[in-house]
């Protein structure tokens, strides 16, 4: 069975795993983070393995991702994915999950079942940066790490981001080098769901002006074909 993220890899890791998938610049750190095909699939079988195995996501749920542009937004996308379940960017009353970071956990509900992303560039856990996590809440980057790197499927979704399919996300026009830049902006998870849709890749540009000559620079290094 090939769910969304099984969709968007197997041609991604057949035709060169080691390519990369999502570059990170943080430009305030300042840090770069490059993951390739096969590092990004890693991150997100273990994802989908905690979502499945600990968190309880079947094939067919919707969970809500609130996440800023940050390299392990794109495994968490994936992740979810190949839990077989549907990404929402928005509210979702018949959500069983949300995927969110520290500074966004107040918009959602307490009743549902909540994982805290971190941001931090290294992709090191909460508590390990200082952010204290609530009860009852899931610090993602912790909890995933004892997952393996592979995962196994148990069903497929029929939608992949707010009602679409990968097929309905994916433009031949994205399939290249793609910059994003903007930590604040609000449309990323679905921006990087087009671009994996797509068979593009990311470069992320954090800690800037989207406009500021640091981000020209990334694109001129990063030889992107495009702009989103």
């Amino acid at each position: 069975m090939n769910t969304a993220a099984d969709t968007v890899l197997q041609p991604l890791l057949a035709a060169d795993p080691g390519a990369p998938l999502v570059t990170h610049y943080d430009l305030g750190a300042p840090s770069r983070i490059e993951l390739s095909v096969t590092s990004t699939a890693n991150w997100a079988a273990k994802i989908a393995g905690l979502l499945r195995d600990e968190v309880g996501v079947a094939p067919g749920d919707v969970v809500v991702c609130d996440l800023p542009a940050h390299w392990l937004t794109a495994g968490v996308l994936l992740g979810v994915w190949w839990a077989g379940a549907e990404v929402r960017t928005g509210p979702a009353d018949d959500a069983v999950a949300v995927i969110t970071t520290a500074d966004r956990l107040e918009r959602h509900p307490t009743d549902v079942e909540t994982l805290l992303m971190t941001t931090d560039p290294m992709g090191r856990p909460l508590a390990a940066v200082g952010v204290d996590v609530p009860p009852g809440v899931v610090d993602l980057a912790e909890s995933c790490r004892i997952h393996p790197d592979a995962f196994v499927p148990s069903g497929q979704g029929a939608s992949a981001l707010d009602g679409r399919s990968v097929e309905q996300l994916a433009d031949p026009a994205l399939a290249g080098r793609a910059l994003v830049a903007g930590r604040e902006r609000h449309d990323v998870v679905g921006v990087l769901a087009r671009i994996l849709a797509s068979g593009g890749s990311a470069v992320l540009v954090t800690g800037s002006d989207p406009d500021a000559p640091g981000v020209a620079d990334v694109a001129t290094t990063e030889r992107t074909t495009l702009t989103l």
